[in-house]
């Protein structure tokens, strides 16, 4: 695994205590608007809002925490609302979802070139992303000596960051 994600993105895995999260949220955001125009959809206020609540940290949150988030709004969205707001971010990939959680995550790299495994710190709930082919492989190797066709694989490693392991 490398320090960065991506060449172009500012995320590292696990971020240190002096990190600029607002650094990361914009670059995400960046992403979204050039990915958006590029593919003709909107990017709509709401979607931005959704995305930016997910960048401003590298924690997962689910669609209620999300929900809450919004709650400075004059009206706040209706849950169907930020469903599929998290969909169309979904499909676009610009976020994750966090399976074992029920929650979603702000996807750190620009593109994917290998199959994604999610690596989450149990103590302060951090969540890191990286790739690997060669985990990909290793469980279609093992879905094949079990007979067995698997449609959707998501590798989900739970622990302690360094941060966390170093803090008393």
């Amino acid at each position: 695994m490398s320090a960065t994600p991506h060449a172009s993105s500012p995320v590292t895995l696990f971020p240190n205590a002096g990190h600029d999260h607002a650094r990361c949220r914009d670059w995400m955001i960046g992403r979204a608007e050039s990915l958006c125009q590029d593919l003709g959809v909107r990017f709509t206020p709401q979607r931005r809002e959704v995305l930016e609540i997910l960048a401003t940290s590298h924690h997962c949150l689910g669609a209620y925490d999300i929900l809450e988030r919004m709650a400075h709004r004059d009206r706040r969205p209706p849950p169907a609302a930020v469903y599929r707001s998290l969909e169309f971010l979904l499909e676009l990939k610009l976020v994750h979802r966090m399976t074992s959680r029920n929650a979603f995550f702000a996807c750190t790299r620009a593109t994917h070139a290998a199959p994604i495994q999610f690596w989450i710190c149990r103590h302060c709930g951090v969540v890191a992303e990286s790739e690997s082919m060669r985990i990909s492989e290793e469980v279609s190797r093992l879905a094949g000596q079990l007979a067995f066709c698997p449609e959707t694989i998501n590798v989900e490693i739970e622990g302690a960051c360094q941060t966390c392991r170093s803090t008393p």
